[in-house]
């Protein structure tokens, strides 16, 4: 990382994480020089309008939005950036035949989103992508694992509970250790492993506590829910299956020494995926019926393969080649 950069977070962090200040960090450019880019041509029908897109903007490290300017400007479409958060964002957005936008700068900003892109479709009947079904799954475990299980797909054995009572008259019934997740966050940052029946019930103590439990967002708090999935013992890696239409795409994850989590562990592993693997993840993707679904899986010791989270908003098959 270059040192003006480290300055530039190391200044942002003091003035927001310290002093307080509003976080009014502005979109990020894509560095040409670490990625290339690829064109996606598009062939679009002779006499047929092209729809007036509003696209939005996010604040990722690596940004959403450039990647759809990019294919809009490549294509020839009309388009203007849409700031949503201003008070003018409803009339602003009848001007748009379709709005595009990008839900992972964080639990916040996808609560915004979420509301304004409800009354949107459901309301004015704009287009949007993704649609507000999902975003429904998006960044929410819970959600998911219900619809994973309603779905009869072979998801992880997993319980969730809003009961307190309930979660001690299980916790000596439960098969430790437990991996607990809160319903957001990505990268294995709100992951943790819980070893026995005491532990759970301390836990369940302090999200069932008048303020809840402490999250690594400072804005969220873990409150009245758990979300506890079975460990599975196997390779100890995850697999990572991404699927855009007829494109397949996957790797897997390996975890750091002295650590279970494989997500965000930043060891990539690229090989020939498992033809099981893709045969539950493209079941698991006609179940959600999307335009793109990240799949995450474990195989156990038995050699069966689990599906542990869903993705249905993933960056990797919109960035680059």
């Amino acid at each position: 990382m270059k040192r003006c950069e480290l300055f530039n977070r190391l200044k942002r962090f003091i003035s927001i994480r310290i002093l307080g200040n509003p976080d009014n960090r502005n979109p990020r450019e894509d560095d040409v020089e670490l990625y290339k880019p690829c064109d996606v041509i598009v062939d679009w029908p002779q006499g047929k309008k092209k729809p007036f897109v509003g696209l939005t903007c996010d604040i990722n490290e690596n940004p959403h939005w450039t990647k759809y300017r990019r294919f809009l400007k490549k294509n020839n479409f009309p388009f203007e950036i849409y700031d949503y958060h201003r008070s003018d964002w409803l009339e602003t957005a009848k001007n748009y035949d379709l709005i595009i936008w990008s839900p992972n700068s964080g639990p916040a900003e996808l609560d915004e989103i979420k509301r304004k892109i409800y009354i949107l479709e459901k309301k004015l009947g704009k287009k949007c992508f993704p649609d507000y079904e999902t975003l429904l799954l998006c960044d929410d475990k819970v959600m998911s694992t219900y619809f994973l299980k309603m779905n009869g797909l072979p998801v992880a054995d997993t319980f969730i509970s809003n009961d307190y009572y309930e979660i001690e008259q299980m916790k000596t019934k439960l098969t430790y250790p437990l991996v607990s997740k809160r319903f957001h966050g990505a990268s294995s940052r709100e992951v943790d492993l819980i070893k026995n029946p005491g532990q759970l019930s301390r836990f369940s103590r302090k999200v069932f506590s008048f303020y809840g439990k402490k999250c690594r967002n400072a804005y969220y708090r873990q409150k009245n829910y758990v979300y506890f999935q079975r460990f599975i013992e196997g390779e100890g890696m995850d697999l990572r299956v991404n699927i855009a239409g007829n494109v397949i795409t996957g790797y897997f994850r390996q975890p750091k020494h002295n650590d279970f989590r494989a997500s965000g562990s930043g060891i990539v592993i690229k090989e020939d995926l498992p033809v099981e693997a893709i045969e539950i993840a493209l079941k698991t993707y006609s179940a959600i019926g999307k335009a793109m679904l990240g799949v995450d899986m474990m195989r156990d010791e038995n050699g069966n393969y689990w599906i542990i989270e869903i993705s249905p908003f993933i960056r990797s098959l919109l960035r680059y080649r």
